[in-house]
Parts: C-alpha cells; sequence; structure tokens
C-alpha cells in the first residue's frame, strides 16, 4: 500500500515505515492517521488508492459524456477476419445406384398414408365421398 502524509505530502511507497508509532486511530471515513517514525518526525498519513480509468469515469464525467472517453462511448466490436477454410483432397463422391424395381404410384401412395392415423382418416373420408 501507498501512503501519502497529509501535512508535507511525503510519500511513503513501501507502506508504513517499520518501527513507526500509531498516534491516532482512524475513527471513520477516509482520515488520516498520526505515527511517530524512527527519526522523531511525526506524519499523518493516509492509503492512496490508485485511480482506475473507469473510476475516473464514474467519479468526473458520467452525467456529462466525452467524446474521448472509452467508457462513455465504448468502441465498436471490429469484425473477426474471415477464416480461411482448408481445402482437403475429398474422395469423389460415388455414382448413384439406379434401381431397376420401380414401384406404381397407387403402392407408395398406400405406404406414405399408412404412416398416421391422421392419412386413415382422409381415406376413410375419401371412401365414403365416393
Amino acid at each position: 500500500m501507498k501512503y501519502r502524509c497529509t501535512t508535507c505530502d511525503r510519500e511513503f511507497p513501501d507502506g508504513i515505515p517499520e518501527g513507526a508509532v500509531q498516534l491516532t486511530s482512524r475513527h471513520r471515513g477516509r482520515r488520516a492517521i498520526s505515527y511517530r517514525l524512527t527519526d522523531g518526525s511525526i506524519h499523518s498519513l493516509h492509503e492512496i488508492k490508485p485511480m482506475t480509468p473507469e473510476h475516473k469515469h464514474k467519479l468526473f464525467h458520467k452525467k456529462t459524456p466525452r467524446s474521448n472517453c472509452r467508457f462513455c462511448y465504448p468502441p465498436e466490436p471490429q469484425p473477426e477476419p474471415p477464416v480461411e477454410l482448408l481445402q482437403e483432397v475429398q474422395s469423389p463422391v460415388p455414382e448413384p445406384i439406379m434401381v431397376d424395381e420401380v414401384k406404381e404410384p397407387d403402392e407408395i401412395e398406400d405406404e406414405l398414408t399408412a404412416i398416421t392415423i391422421l392419412a386413415e382418416a382422409f381415406r376413410r373420408s375419401k371412401k365414403n365421398s365416393r
């Protein structure tokens, strides 16, 4: 953690120095805590939290969008480049086998209409209408 003195603006990037004696405690919020260092100096240190771009966006201009903010105006997604298709050597397609036996249309119709109950109902209605 990084700390900064509120009195002299000195930064402590490695945290609170070893041997420092805490003089005050944090009551509430972001108040600084006073420490007496080994050299006898007294500093009121508070923790420095890094400001992320998203946090800056929320804090400073969420209500008033800016044209150069990537959170106000996110970039449009780039289309993915086309993937090159691999052309593999495939075996030739076998020629269709010709069937010498040809069924009569009545036989085909009988096989197809017998599949469902509804087809049976249509067949009955045709017989009754004749």
